[in-house]
């Protein structure tokens, strides 16, 4: 997710919302450090002498670890597993009040994760932009027409906001003239769903203050224009993004922000996942709001500061060891890492790259300067945190791995470094992060919406075949996870389509096939959702395999991923999630 959404979305619509103010925060940072080791070491010692609560047989169930074989039973109480293996031994472990979930054939997975996920910007947008995208409206003229009903049913002057339009895939941008052919009475406003382009009327503009003589924004934004010299209705980079939406959005109460984060917890839950992590972010004067909101959501959540909150990050750094999550206490929440931005985005060709874009001398930026990297790197090491950072171009890549190099080492003793996205890395550079112990999480959809685009627009082959590398991950025995970078998609939540997608790298814009040789198995594909998603979010210990003395977070499916045809696996449907022992959705 872009920069923006970070630095300015997040700031102006959550502080005054689940956040407390500055003096709350140091006061509940400060009970955090005295009261931590203690609920630490209380809830780590296992109750095995409590009697079984819960019984699942009767259908596939997969520990997801070792050689991936099946069992028929498990058995759970006082929230871990606590047996599992045939139905005979773990059914002598039962007692008169004893539940026996029988599956009736349906498949039990560990809880699935996704461990890059904006949970509460989603929310946020979910609550604050009427939805434009691919996944309700194929085409441009599709949104045309429901911009339209809009305007018919809004009251003159009322702004009306779009989010997750994509030019990619809908139909271009839009232009000053279409908008004000739709409505001269009501301000327009579409946010693609890259986070990096914006379109918007006259009315809009007028608004926002935007006008014919405005030049280029500080901090690199700009209104683009035509041929004649004059406003044409698009929007680039964050600063003239914000300059529209601060005229646009008003700030949500933090009682309505609660239920909107409930509300993506619970499509989350329904989806199949048991955690989400969101990357950065999570401003620090937020985490007592979020850790208490925490106990009532059907999932886990988790958390890396941004960078830039470096200083109030060292707060919570006493709550643990930094190559473990922080959990907050008497909560659900968790922290683990720092996240830089390293460049922009590929769809946007902002994203920097070793070699220009297809049929141009652009090779995107970095958002650092490699000493300036170097830097940042120390500083979270310095805090006490690992490293995370979105890279989606070789050059970001390169830079980062450096810099990374220069602070950390190879397999820092400081916890587990992730590289985000990694969109367009190289095979030297999957082999770097093997030889240095990095791990990469990459974003699906990029093959599965993008794909064609990636090919015949932005990069050309061969480049465009070994975007997402899961094959040569893989093959050089390389750790990574999968993701959904949500909102930057703008796609419905769904864990097993990231599996399809590993499975088949699929296009779904003309069905083709992008870079056959980078499929995998279904083994490799259930892990990057499972067991090495919990480990990158510094929870392997306890999440991500069925395994004695874990939490009993599951996830039961109503087919077999493992025996499914490849291309129907993102058909599977979630039947029930179960987080600590307790069923929470199904």
């Amino acid at each position: 997710m872009c920069q923006w959404c970070i630095s300015t979305v997040i700031s102006e619509h959550l502080t005054s919302g689940i956040s407390g103010d500055r003096r709350q925060f140091l006061k509940y940072s400060s009970a955090l450090l005295a009261s931590g080791a203690a609920t630490y070491a209380a809830s780590s010692v296992a109750q095995s002498n409590q009697p079984i609560e819960v019984i699942f047989r009767n259908g596939p169930i997969y520990p997801i670890a070792g050689d991936n074989k099946r069992v028929e039973a498990l058995a759970i109480s006082g929230g871990k597993i606590r047996s599992l293996g045939s139905v005979s031994d773990v059914m002598r472990t039962a007692s008169a009040s004893t539940t026996v979930v029988d599956l009736q054939g349906r498949t039990l997975v560990p809880g699935l994760i996704d461990p890059h996920n904006h949970t509460v910007l989603s929310s946020l947008f979910d609550l604050l932009l009427i939805n434009a995208g691919f996944a309700q409206y194929k085409t441009k003229a599709d949104v045309a027409a429901m911009i339209k009903s809009r305007v018919a049913n809004t009251p003159a002057g009322q702004w009306l906001v779009f989010g997750f339009y994509d030019n990619l895939l809908q139909g271009g941008d839009w232009s000053l003239t279409e908008l004000d052919a739709i409505s001269k009475t009501h301000p327009i406003y579409i946010i693609y769903v890259n986070g990096h382009v914006g379109a918007a009327n006259s009315l809009a503009f007028s608004k926002a203050g935007v006008t014919e003589n405005i030049g280029p924004l500080p901090g690199g934004g700009f209104f683009g224009r035509g041929s004649n010299g004059k406003l044409n209705g698009m929007i680039y980079n964050q600063p003239a993004l914000m300059k529209v939406l601060d005229h646009a959005i008003a700030k949500p109460t933090p009682e309505v922000l609660e239920k909107a984060v409930i509300a993506y917890a619970n499509k989350a839950a329904a989806a199949g996942f048991t955690a989400l992590h969101e990357p950065g972010t999570v401003k620090p004067e937020w985490i007592e709001g979020l850790a208490k909101l925490s106990n009532v959501l059907p999932i886990r959540l988790s958390a890396s500061f941004s960078s830039v909150d470096v200083e109030h990050s060292k707060a919570f750094a006493s709550l643990g060891p930094s190559h473990k999550a922080r959990v907050i206490p008497n909560s659900r929440f968790s922290l683990y890492g720092m996240k830089v931005w390293s460049d922009g985005s590929n769809q946007a060709e902002t994203a920097w790259q070793s070699k220009p874009y297809l049929n141009t001398n652009r090779r995107g930026t970095g958002g650092y300067k490699s000493e300036q990297m170097v830097e940042i790197c120390k500083n979270a090491k310095a805090a006490g945190w690992t490293m995370l950072a979105h890279c989606q171009g070789d050059a970001a890549i390169e830079q980062y791995l450096n810099a990374l190099e220069a602070v950390y080492g190879a397999n820092p003793s400081t916890g587990l470094i992730r590289v985000e996205h990694a969109t367009m890395a190289r095979q030297d550079q999957i082999d770097r992060m093997k030889h240095l112990g990095y791990e990469p999480s990459f974003m699906t959809d990029f093959i599965y919406l993008y794909g064609n685009a990636y090919r015949d627009q932005i990069f050309g082959n061969p480049r465009a075949s070994f975007m997402v590398p899961f094959g040569a991950a893989a093959k050089a025995k390389l750790n990574y996870t999968v993701h959904s970078d949500n909102p930057a998609a703008g796609m419905p939540l769904n864990p097993m389509r990231h599996v399809e997608i590993q499975l088949m790298r699929r296009c779904i814009v003309d069905n083709s096939i992008i870079g056959a040789d980078q499929r995998v198995d279904i083994h490799h594909a259930m892990r990057a959702i499972s067991m090495h998603a919990a480990r990158q979010i510094g929870l392997g210990d306890s999440l991500g395999t069925l395994e004695v003395g874990k939490d009993a977070d599951l996830t039961l499916l109503d087919g077999d991923p493992f025996t499914t045809s490849p291309d129907k696996v993102g058909a599977i449907k979630a039947s029930q999630t179960w987080v600590a022992g307790k069923k929470m959705y199904g």
